[in-house]
């Protein structure tokens, strides 16, 4: 038995959304901090320690004549890039999982009205890791073809109908890799129009209008201003500035040219573009979990939950929850 009805509405679906992350903003937030700032904290490190690596290599090389060698030096800078690639690797995947447990998590709030116990839903995920893996890289195989420009407009196409593939994975343990993507078309099929609504509108909140007001709050609070001299004095002195100047200007002669404060300037709003849009993977998620219950309730001319979808609360998930009773 619900306690929330999902109603096939996609304005309804959208709201629904942002009620169910904004009341629980805090708890998402922390459930998002690792698989994010783990892959900020990971590229940091590799970027970093390599470059002071290549800044002090001639005074080590002076010093020992070993770093003279060039297997050395390839060996040193993997050997130094290793802390922050498994960093990164460990909180990239946990960024996936996320995304797929997220479904359980809202499937869970509909029966429950709460927001608990993200282990257990990240298990639902994580159980099935290699079926998960293979989802992955065939919606990636799919996505590398969809960027030959002479396909761009059969992968739009194709990308609002398996909008909902990861949805198929967690709420229909039973089908295939192969099966999800025909059972995600299945579900979009007749619905593809409102189905693009609800992605441009939340697309519109998440990684325009959510980024830009973060970005005023970073320039506000000075942080930006902080990063970029950070940058300017690091990072942006290894990039070949003056070459793609050059480069830029045979083929635009009016081309703005790139300076180290401009470089930093860029980097910041990667990084903030990046926090934002990593940190509202959720209501991204809780608005698919929604539309996937809406669709396939109409489908079955169910009413409420689909059923399917409330089996797939984790046994693992009611045990605990009875523990803290």
């Amino acid at each position: 038995m619900t306690k929330i009805k999902v109603e096939n509405n996609f304005i309804w679906i959208i709201l629904a959304a942002i009620r169910i992350y904004s009341t629980n903003f805090l708890k998402f937030c922390g459930y998002m901090l690792f698989p994010v700032l783990g892959q900020v904290l990971g590229l940091l490190l590799i970027f970093c320690l390599a470059a002071l690596y290549i800044a002090y290599l001639p005074e080590l090389a002076e010093k020992y004549p070993v770093f003279n060698d060039y297997s050395t030096i390839i060996l040193s800078v993997i050997l130094i890039t290793v802390p922050g690639l498994l960093i990164f690797t460990k909180a990239f995947w946990d960024y996936l999982v996320t995304y797929g447990a997220i479904n359980s998590v809202t499937e869970s709030f509909l029966t429950t009205g709460k927001i608990y116990d993200f282990p257990a839903h990240n298990a639902t995920i994580t159980s099935r890791g290699f079926k998960y893996v293979g989802l992955w890289l065939l919606y990636s195989v799919f996505w590398l073809i969809a960027i030959n420009p002479f396909f761009w407009i059969i992968g739009a196409i194709f990308f609002i109908y398996f909008i909902l593939l990861f949805q198929v994975f967690s709420f229909e343990p039973d089908k295939s890799v192969s099966e999800c993507f025909t059972r995600s078309f299945e579900i979009i099929r007749g619905n593809a129009f409102r189905t693009l609504l609800i992605l441009l509108i939340i697309g519109l909140f998440t990684h325009v209008i959510f980024v830009q007001g973060f970005a005023v709050i970073f320039d506000f609070t000075k942080i930006t201003s902080l990063l970029g001299s950070m940058f300017e004095d690091t990072l942006a002195t290894y990039i070949p500035i003056d070459t793609i100047n050059n480069i830029m200007l045979n083929f635009n002669s009016s081309f703005d040219l790139l300076t180290p404060a401009k470089v930093a300037a860029f980097f910041v709003y990667q990084i903030v573009t990046f926090l934002v849009i990593g940190f509202s993977l959720p209501l991204r998620g809780i608005t698919w979990a929604l539309w996937y219950i809406a669709l396939t309730d109409s489908q079955n001319g169910a009413k409420g939950c689909n059923p399917k979808a409330v089996k797939r609360v984790s046994a693992e998930i009611i045990d605990r929850a009875r523990k803290k009773q």
